[in-house]
């Protein structure tokens, strides 16, 4: 029995239907809290979860002969993943002296050998430096200077890339290309059979990955992320489902052992990219830890995808607010056999309510999720889940058990209920801190509280509400406007499809705000009728000046988000008009 698959734990026997939450976080049960100091901080953690990544891979052993990865025809189990992967660490170990705190970095599209060397390179105790595969060629050798990173594994195109910078690292490819060594990945991940993935022991605060922030507000940072922290967002991934398990089960009137029995394998389709902590946390580690089926997308496109759903018995999809969209309107979707869905979330900034209205109308058998993190805080910091989040649409669910939150104002007092401010984190799921940048950490860190750069409110009951990043925000006649506030109303138009605020120049106002839209198919929009729709809600200065309609969707960054600086290039001169 794996002792960190909550499917197979009898852990809603006692699991009030009303507070599913305290019965599953009590004394004694898999996901107990407990009070332990974290770099010095004293901070809520789970109690029972694993300590490092080393106990997630022993504990999916057990899955041997369960399908693991699915790729463009190409099947893999469990028992040959691990196999490949411990060849190839052998290799790394040998060959080029990888061990434990050597930074490996990892440059390629999402397909089977990502996740191999993932798993080879971590089990090692490498800290594992995972490159922004989109980046140009200048990003990407940033990304590898500023962590100086001592081994690149890359795919031909980003290995190209890397060439073209001038940057001199030793690399393995993973595949033969004009000027790569003959010995390729592939006879690397085969030269060696029977062997058990190993783990090279670590301490659970040592550092296990680094992630780049998505470089909305600057250049990228790198982000260095601890074994506990990985876990803890885990645990809170599991934790999540164990509280919808349990209020299923209830309403039911069975156990969540006998409902868990009659589940079929988890199944999710990949689309995040690896890189970001929606593709390696939420979907990767917690598939392993769960015995899941990984389906991965080479490219999105939503016919594929449909296909897949229905050939795969794919059981979870989270993607950007854009891929959802597709699913809700592609046609002749009802020609698919979906009813294996059960499960659908968004990812990389909040769900806009039409979108959330149109999900639970298309496929009114899923489960419906969503919260708030950051790449800095390992993802997951706040859950909203089920019925909860579907009758609070507005938020962005409430603190898991592990995160302690603040709202303070500009003068470091906590705000009140209700009043904004930027939103602290306390929480053993926080970033060791950006690799070899004292400067920005300074900026971050306060008495054991990650500043986040986020503004938001909460309410009466502990339910977070994001208003905007810090500095994402105009400051028109003295007013301050949160974009992301006047764009989440804007998405609540039946007739927007997409939704961006920016501020720009104005002599006499300081900024004035304007709106860039793209409008649902066949829908005309007006100027007038969606000031009036914004000044229905919010007050008058935060109606936009002027509206700007566009055809064609926004280009988004790699973690989801509305590419602003790319949508600025591309209005040019007529966002200033």
């Amino acid at each position: 029995m794996n002792p960190y698959d909550v499917r197979q734990m009898n852990v809603a026997a006692s699991a009030s239907a009303t507070d599913p939450l305290a019965a599953l976080t009590a004394p004694g049960t898999p996901f107990e809290i407990t009070i332990e100091p974290v770099r010095g901080v004293p901070c809520r953690v789970y109690r029972r979860a694993p300590r490092h990544l080393g106990d997630v891979y022993a504990a999916a052993r057990q899955f041997a002969t369960r399908p693991f990865l699915v790729y463009e025809g190409q099947r893999l189990a469990y028992a040959e993943a691990f196999e490949r992967a411990a060849s190839l660490a052998r290799e790394l170990a040998t060959r080029h002296g990888v061990g434990r705190g050597t930074r490996v970095a990892i440059a390629m599209r999402n397909c089977p050998e990502w996740i191999l060397s993932f798993l080879a390179a971590s089990s090692l105790g490498a800290v594992t430096v995972l490159v922004n595969s989109r980046g140009s060629a200048a990003e990407i050798a940033h990304a590898l200077e500023s962590t100086s990173c001592e081994l690149l594994i890359a795919d031909p195109t980003r290995a190209q890339s890397v060439r073209e910078s001038g940057l001199d690292i030793p690399m393995i490819v993973t595949s033969d290309a004009e000027g790569v060594a003959p010995s390729s990945f592939d006879a690397l991940c085969s030269a060696h059979r029977g062997l058990v993935l190993p783990f090279v022991p670590v301490d659970t605060d040592d550092a296990a990955m680094i992630l780049f922030t998505s470089g909305t507000t600057g250049r990228a940072k790198g982000a260095v992320l601890s074994h506990r922290g990985a876990i803890t967002a885990l645990w809170n991934t599991q934790l999540s489902g164990a509280i919808l398990g349990a209020q299923i089960a209830a309403q039911k009137g069975i156990d969540l052992a006998a409902l868990a029995a009659h589940q079929p394998q988890p199944c999710q389709l990949l689309v995040y990219p690896l890189f970001h902590t929606s593709g390696v946390h939420t979907i990767l580690l917690a598939g392993l830890l769960r015995g899941g089926r990984i389906v991965i997308m080479r490219r999105w496109d939503v016919g594929r995808a449909l296909e897949l759903i229905q050939q795969e018995r794919i059981t979870t999809v989270s993607g950007a607010p854009t891929m959802l969209w597709d699913l809700v309107n592609a046609p002749g979707r009802e020609r698919y056999d979906l009813s294996s869905l059960v499960s659908l979330a968004g990812g990389g900034q909040a769900t806009p309510q039409n979108l959330l209205r149109a999900m639970a109308s298309a496929f009114p058998q899923c489960l419906l999720g969503g919260g708030w993190g950051q790449t800095e805080t390992n993802g997951v910091v706040t859950m909203g889940i089920g019925a909860d989040y579907l009758a609070n649409p507005r938020a962005s669910g409430k603190a898991a058990p592990t995160s302690e939150l603040r709202i303070v104002n500009a003068e470091g007092r906590d705000q009140p209920v209700g009043e904004p401010g930027e939103i602290w984190v306390r929480s053993p799921s926080n970033m060791i801190g950006y690799w070899n940048n004292p400067e920005a950490n300074a900026a971050v860190f306060e008495s054991g509280w990650l500043r986040t750069g986020d503004v938001g409110y909460l309410d009466a009951e502990g339910r977070i509400y994001i208003v905007d990043r810090k500095k994402n925000m105009v400051i028109s006649g003295g007013e301050n406007i949160y974009c992301a506030e006047v764009e989440r109303v804007l998405s609540e138009h039946a007739g927007v499809f997409e939704a961006a605020a920016l501020g720009v120049p104005d002599e006499r106002l300081g900024e004035r705000l304007v709106a860039v839209l793209v409008p649902h198919p066949n829908h005309v929009l007006g100027e007038e009728e969606v000031r009036r729709h914004v000044r229905a809600q919010l007050a008058d200065y935060k109606v936009p000046a002027r509206v700007i309609l566009e055809s064609a969707p926004f280009a988004r960054n790699a973690n989801g988000k509305i590419d602003k600086a790319e949508l600025r290039r591309r209005l040019g001169h007529r966002i200033l008009e």
